[in-house]
């Protein structure tokens, strides 16, 4: 029988095809890996863009609920009712508040010994606070927190103050907005007020 036996050149020549198409094969094959590593990477990126805004909303939300529950709790913690501490003034107080005016309903005063509104006011402004209503916080929408040292003031300062925070509860979220509208919405209530006092 009759073969052709390859001669050492042309089985150089095979040899050398084969070897240069598998190492064709394995750059194809890490060219291959390399996208799926990117393929990977950017489903974690997207992945990562569309948690981060839910992580961020659910981290203010509850960082927004731990601070109103402290606020909460420290109003309680950090006052006493004024019918406890001077039922007289209470008194004084609450006939301010039943003025036709004012349209929001039983009102509460309570004394200041020190919450964290006052002491945060203290460290800004330099000044004591006279008194706040914290009318934008339920429980205590309406309720009227008086510093001891303004229980011991004339009653006609007692008075525009009393009125000046019953028209924050009055104008309540709706006048919610700039320091100065907010101030200036209260004195002209509490200016309607006195001048209505029986």
């Amino acid at each position: 029988m009759f073969s052709v036996r390859p001669s050492n050149g042309s089985f150089l020549f095979l040899w050398l095809t084969e070897v240069f198409i598998g190492i064709k094969l394995e750059l194809s094959s890490l060219k291959f890996g390399d996208y799926l590593m990117k393929i990977a990477w950017v489903k974690k990126l997207f992945r990562i863009l569309y948690l981060a805004p839910i992580v961020l909303v659910v981290s203010l939300l509850v960082t927004t609920l731990f601070i109103y529950f402290v606020v909460v709790v420290d109003i309680y913690a950090n006052t006493e009712k004024l019918s406890d501490v001077n039922p007289s003034i209470n008194a004084y107080c609450e006939k301010i508040a039943l003025n036709p005016k004012f349209t929001k309903g039983p009102v509460v005063f309570r004394v200041d010994n020190g919450t964290l509104f006052s002491r945060l006011d203290l460290f800004i402004s330099g000044k004591s606070l006279s008194g706040y209503s914290p009318f934008f916080i339920f429980p205590h929408h309406r309720t009227i927190i008086l510093s001891k040292e303004l229980l011991k003031m004339d009653k006609t300062i007692l008075t525009y103050m009393i009125a000046h925070e019953l028209g924050h509860i009055q104008g309540g979220l709706k006048h919610f907005g700039s320091s100065r509208k907010m101030e200036n919405y209260a004195n002209d209530f509490a200016t309607e007020i006195v001048k209505t006092k029986p």
